[in-house]
This record gives C-alpha cells, structure tokens and sequence, in this order.
C-alpha cells in the first residue's frame, strides 16, 4: 500500500534552531518561496515591478504592465547563480557551494496599437519564466556525545510498540528492503530489542561513545511557469490586465548522514543515505491594475491567486551502509559467532501522489517618474504563507482527513503571513544608457513561536542597460543573504539533538536582452 512517509531529514534552508522535519509543510513552504524575478532590467530594481509596465516581467507579476507596450517585443535572459552556505554545528564550522547556469525568462509580446476601434488598446504576452531555483548545498560535520541517528530509530520502534518480530515483519525477504528505517536498522544488528522483553525499549551497542557525524544535503531544480497573459489601457491612464500561470514544480533533494563511533567494539558506525524526487503541475490565475495619477505617478495594486498543484509525484528512497566490527550472534546450529559483515539494505521504494495549494500573493506599489531623467518605484507585496494546504485524494476517506489534520494544523502553526519590501531607482545617464539599483526584504513566513531565527531574505542588486530604437541589453549583479537552521535528526529530548546554524549567500549574475518589432 502507498502511504505518505515522514522523512527523516531537514528542508534545504530555503527555509530552523527547533528542529524542521522534511515533511509535507516544509516542502510547501520550499515550493512556495521565491526572491525577485522577471527581466535583468527588473530585477536590478530589486523586483519593485508592478507599477512600472512595457517590461516582460508583466507577465508573472502585474498583468495590467503590458498595456504600456506600443510595439511588440521578444525578450530572453541568461543567468548564473552561485550559493554559499556557511554552517555552525557541534563547533564545527563548514562550508558548501554550488552554482548553475539558467533561463530566468524568454518571451513575447504581442502589442495592438488599438482595439475595437475605440479608446482601448493593448497587448497580449505568453512565455516560459523560473520563479524560483531549489538549489541549496549543504555541509555539517561535530563530535555528539549526546546522540545518534540510531536513536531516532529506536524512538520511533519504541513509540508504535514494535518487536523484533513485528520488524521482522516489516521486513520483504524477497526484495531484500524493509519498509521502515527501524526495520531497516533492525535488520543491519544497529538496533536490538530489550533482551528481557523481546522488544521496546530498544537498545544500541555502546550508546554513550562520542560520535563524529558528518552531514551532507543537496536540492537542484526548479519552480517554472508557462504564463500567459493580457493587458489593455484606457485613454493611456487605467491599466487593467489578467494572466494564467501553468507551473511545473521539478525537484530532487538528497541527503548523506553518517556516524562514526570512537572506541566501538562492534559497530564502528553507519551512512544512511535518502533522495526525494518530486514532480507536480499547477494552475493560477492574476489580475492586475495600475493608474497613472499624473505623468509622474503610478499607482498599482496586483493579486495573484493560491497556484493548484492537482498531482504532487514523488518518490521516496533510501539506503542504510552499516560498518560492523564483530556482532555477538548465535548460529544456525545454535553455537555462539561473529557477525563481521553486514551488507548494505535499503528501504522499500515508495511513491505517493498529493495535491498542493501555493499562498496567494497580494501586491501594491508606486512609480514616480522625474521627466525623462530617471524614476524611483517600490512595491509590498503579502505572501499568505499560513493558507498553504496539502491533502491526498489517493488515501481517501478518513485516511485523507486524518493527512490534512495533521499537516495544515501544522502549516497553521508553523506559517504566517510575510511582507516582502521592494526598492528600486533607474538613473538615465545618456540618451541610450542607465544605472540601476534596488534594494529587497523578503519575508521568512515563520510564525514568532517557531523559533528564535531570523529567516528575513536581505538582497542588494545593481545593473546598466543600454537601449537603442529596436534592441536593448541589460546586465544586473544581486547579492542575497539570510539566516536558517538545519536539523539532522530530532529526539524527545531536545537537549539530545542539535541544530546546525547556517548563513547562506546567493549571487547571481542576469544577462538580457529584447529586439523591438
């Protein structure tokens, strides 16, 4: 049977010193959050977009934008990204990067200089945009003299009562995997039940060593969107415009933990390695308006609504590399021996569909213009982080409701609403060529009782564009920091596990271009 499986490692500080499980809310949360995006042009403004128009960005941000286009245009952008993440554990300081190369946007407009013959005209855009990037390295390394891994597993073979025969049971001969990662450590001997009791409480060899763990975790791919959108003026000062928004979610995340035992006489320690792959598909809707006040002032006020993702895949596996010294067993003939090999075993693959629905995004800004000289924006935007909702038509019934309780009481909980603040200024140095600068506070969507980390997103970014009667190029530099936790493992006892402390560094570097048409 498929079931929805709680998985033992933490999200990728997209999104803890409480320790965050990598369950269904974490991953809402990761797939819900994204930083500036749109055109090079834009997002050296910090993202601030929703009042300015005639910008490719139109098309995921403020539809009513397009109504600013007189002529049609094809847009494309390239960028690199590279992530730092600095991390604090057991004081042990590590470091981990990784970098890609991408399309942010690529794209079309459509201008009509009127339509129907009156005072309304407009424009039609469709293209392909990334909203948000999963990549997240991860490197954490410390001497425990508290805990291991282990104990996570005998917690939760003590907690649903289990013996070695029900873990037994939970074990497939014939495949060779176990469908719990107790069973899973029951069958590699790093586990054992009580000998008086035959089960609970389980018990580890030599529990109180020192252990040096060592931790890795990875996430790659992406949150796209395929967007399609309309926007029309009236008289050249209301603005209103409307957008379909079909997202692809693709995303594989891996984790590698290992403990190593100082002075063990039987087990010198253990890997245990887990991937997720999810795949999901979605559909949204936004609306948008703007209002010119006077040729200097735009005002603008967009929403976006909650993307419905109707099939959240995923799969789901892991595996388990036991290093045995020499384990104290009692043969076939039932003479005492040595077991001084154990071969690796992995969990029963299982995949699971969900469905998913994203917060809804409500944004309002302003644009002042100073002639042709240059102009200043800004925009807030709320992100309603607390409405996000996961539930599994594939359980049915009770089995349904009991997923949704569990998990949207957590996001509950956990989640609130977030306000992401957006500056920006463009300074027209020549005929042909500006200066640009933004500034951004992104929201960490965290409620005040989750923990005592500050999660607010602090981006810096500056760029030059060069224009001309039927092209223009831009180049913008971005640079995002912010704080986040990661949690291998936790235990009942919270002064038994620890949190790795993490400071992460976005830079990226955006290359665009259009040609007029």
């Amino acid at each position: 049977m498929k079931k929805a499986f709680i998985l033992l490692f933490s999200v990728f500080a997209l999104q803890q010193a409480v320790a965050q499980i990598y369950t269904y809310p974490s991953l809402g949360k990761q797939f819900s959050t994204s930083y500036s995006t749109g055109t090079a042009r834009m997002q050296a403004l910090g993202g601030a977009s929703s009042a300015l128009g005639a910008d490719l960005s139109a098309l995921t941000g403020n539809p009513a934008g397009l109504g600013f286009y007189t002529r049609s245009e094809v847009n494309m952008s390239l960028a690199y990204t590279g992530i730092q993440t600095k991390s604090s554990y057991l004081a042990t300081a590590d470091e981990a990067s990784e970098s890609q190369i991408q399309m942010p946007t690529l794209g079309m407009v459509i201008s009509s200089n009127n339509l129907g013959g009156g005072e309304w005209h407009g424009s039609f855009g469709f293209g392909y945009s990334r909203q948000a990037i999963f990549i997240q390295p991860i490197q954490i390394s410390g001497t425990n003299n508290r805990s291991s891994l282990l104990d996570n597993f005998i917690e939760k073979a003590n907690d649903k009562g289990a013996t070695g025969a029900t873990l037994d049971d939970e074990y497939d001969s014939y495949s060779g995997t176990a469908s719990s990662a107790e069973a899973l450590a029951y069958q590699t001997y790093l586990i054992n039940p009580n000998s008086v009791t035959g089960g609970t409480p389980f018990e580890r060899f030599q529990p109180l060593l020192p252990t040096n763990q060592y931790g890795t975790a990875s996430n790659s791919g992406a949150l796209t969107s395929w967007d399609f959108a309309y926007g029309a003026t009236y008289r050249d000062q209301l603005y209103l415009g409307a957008a379909l928004h079909f997202s692809k979610i693709s995303s594989s995340s891996s984790t590698t933990w290992e403990d190593e035992f100082v002075g063990a006489k039987n087990v010198a320690g253990f890997q245990y390695a887990e991937t997720l792959l999810t795949n999901g598909s979605g559909i949204a809707l936004s609306l948008g308006g703007i209002y010119k006040l006077n040729p200097s002032l735009r005002l603008s006020l967009a929403f976006r609504s909650p993307t419905y993702y109707d099939q959240m895949n995923e799969t789901y596996d892991a595996r388990l590399f036991p290093n045995v010294i020499g384990i104290p067993a009692i043969g076939s003939t039932g003479n005492p021996i040595t077991i001084t090999k154990v071969n690796p075993m992995r969990l029963t693959t299982n995949e699971f569909t969900y469905q998913f629905l994203s917060p809804m995004k409500v944004s309002g800004g302003f644009a002042l213009f100073f002639s042709k000289k240059g102009f200043l924006t800004a925009d807030l935007e709320y992100v309603g982080y607390g409405g996000m909702k996961v539930y599994s038509a594939e359980l049915g019934g009770g089995a349904n409701q009991a997923f949704q309780t569990k998990y949207n009481g957590q996001i509950a909980r956990n989640f609130e609403g977030a306000l992401n603040i957006k500056v920006g200024s463009e300074i027209r140095i020549s005929p042909s060529l500006s200066v640009r600068g933004g500034a951004a506070l992104f929201g960490g969507g965290y409620a005040a009782s989750y923990d005592t980390i500050d999660r607010n997103a602090l981006q810096f970014s500056g760029g030059i564009g060069y224009r001309k009667s039927n092209f223009y190029l831009d180049l913008t530099a971005i640079q995002r920091t912010q704080k986040d936790a990661y949690t291998p493992y936790t235990l009942k006892n919270a002064a038994d596990f620890s949190s790795a402390t993490l400071d992460i560094t976005t830079t990226q570097f955006m290359l665009g271009g259009g040609i007029y048409f």
